[in-house]
C-alpha cells in the first residue's frame, strides 16, 4: 500500500477516536421533558449561589418539568438549616457548613458546586479600637458566624498569622447581626463574606480596616440534599443539574445579560458587580481536590473541639455522584 494513503488512513482514524472520545466526555445534550411538572424548594444564600435564580429566571428548570421555589437566607448555613429541618428539598452551602454538618448527619450528600471563590471572606477591623495590623487583633472581640466558612477562614487566618483562637474572643453572630454589632462598637472586629463585606466598608467607612483572610484557599459553594430525596427522586435531580449546566454555560457565554440580571434582581450596585461579582465562577463539578479539602476541614473541627467525633468521615460516602456523573460526566473528576 502506498506510503501516502498508509499515513492518511492513520490521520482519519486519528480524527475519529478523538472525535469519539470528545463525544462521549461532553455534557449529553438535555432531552425535551414531556411528563408532569415536579415541584422542588430550593434554600439559597444569593450571593454565592446566584446561578439558580438565573435557571429560575431563564425558564431552564421550566424546560425540564420542574416547578422550583427559592428561598433566600442570608448565609448558607441558614439555607442549610432549613434542609436539616426538611423545609427545602436541596440547599447552597459552603463546603465548611457541609463538614461541620457531617459529623451529625449521615444521611446529606452533596450533588455538585454551584460557584467557587478564592477572595470574598475579610477580616473587618474598627480603626478606632486600635486595630492597624494583623497582630492587633489579639484579645479583641470578633464577630463570627459559627459553624460556617467564616469560621474555618478565621481559624486558619490567625495560624498564618502568628495567632491561635485563643489569642481572640469570639462571638457568634449571624451575618446581619455582625453588621449591626461591628457598625455599633458591640465587637472589635469580625470576619464575614460578601456581600455583608461591602455592607459593612460602606457603613464604616475611613474607620474600617480590612484583611484577606481565605489565603488563597477556594470556596466551593455546593449544591447538597439529603439521602432520602435522592433515593426517591433520582431523575428529578438529573434534570435539575441539566438546568444548571445550561445554566453554566449560559453565564459564560452571556455575561452582559447575567450581570444585568444580578444587579437588578438583588439591588447591587455597580461597584460590587465591578469589584465583587467578578471574584466568583460558576462551575458545576465535583473534584477531587473537593474530597481532600472536606478532609482538611474536617481535622481542623477536630483538632479544635469543636466536635467530640475523632474520626474523620469518609467523605467519597457523603458525595452523589450519579446525577452530575450522567449530565455532564467530564465534571466528575473523584477517583472512585
Amino acid at each position: 500500500m502506498n506510503k501516502k494513503i498508509i499515513i492518511s488512513i492513520a490521520v482519519i482514524l486519528i480524527v475519529v477516536v478523538a472525535g469519539f472520545v470528545w463525544w462521549r466526555g461532553t455534557s449529553t445534550p438535555a432531552p425535551k421533558y414531556t411528563g408532569p411538572v415536579e415541584k422542588i424548594t430550593l434554600a439559597a444564600y444569593p450571593d454565592y449561589a446566584y446561578p439558580v435564580y438565573i435557571a429560575k429566571e431563564k425558564g431552564f428548570f421550566a424546560e425540564q418539568g420542574l416547578d422550583v421555589t427559592i428561598k433566600s437566607f442570608e448565609a448558607g448555613r441558614l439555607a442549610m438549616d432549613a434542609l436539616l429541618k426538611n423545609e427545602a428539598d436541596i440547599a447552597t452551602a459552603a463546603d465548611f457548613v457541609f463538614v461541620s454538618d457531617s459529623f451529625i448527619y449521615d444521611d446529606i450528600r452533596a450533588l455538585g458546586t454551584v460557584t467557587t471563590s478564592e477572595t470574598t471572606h475579610e477580616v473587618i477591623a474598627r480603626k478606632d479600637r486600635g486595630i492597624d495590623n494583623i497582630a492587633d487583633l489579639e484579645g479583641k472581640k470578633i464577630g463570627v458566624t459559627k459553624k460556617t466558612s467564616g469560621e474555618y477562614f478565621l481559624g486558619t487566618f490567625l495560624i498564618n498569622n502568628n495567632l491561635s483562637m485563643k489569642d481572640i474572643q469570639t462571638v457568634d453572630l449571624k451575618p446581619s447581626e455582625i453588621i449591626e454589632a461591628l457598625s455599633k462598637g458591640e465587637i472589635d472586629a469580625a470576619i464575614t463574606w460578601e456581600s455583608h463585606v461591602s455592607s459593612i466598608k460602606k457603613r464604616l467607612g475611613a474607620n474600617v480596616v480590612s484583611f484577606p483572610a481565605q489565603s488563597g484557599q477556594e470556596l466551593p459553594f455546593l449544591l447538597i440534599s439529603k439521602e432520602g430525596f435522592i433515593t426517591k427522586n433520582p431523575k428529578t435531580l438529573e434534570r435539575f443539574l441539566r438546568a444548571m449546566v445550561k445554566t453554566e454555560e449560559f453565564i459564560k457565554t452571556q455575561n452582559e445579560e447575567t450581570i444585568t440580571f444580578i444587579q437588578r434582581q438583588f439591588k447591587y450596585d455597580d461597584e460590587y458587580m465591578k469589584n465583587v461579582f467578578t471574584k466568583f465562577n460558576s462551575e458545576i463539578s465535583l473534584t477531587q481536590t473537593l474530597l481532600l479539602t472536606m478532609e482538611n476541614q474536617a481535622r481542623w473541627r477536630i483538632s479544635n473541639k469543636l466536635t467530640d467525633k475523632t474520626e474523620v468521615p469518609n467523605y467519597f460516602d457523603y458525595i452523589y455522584m450519579d446525577a452530575l456523573e450522567t449530565v455532564k460526566p467530564e465534571a466528575v473528576t473523584i477517583i472512585r
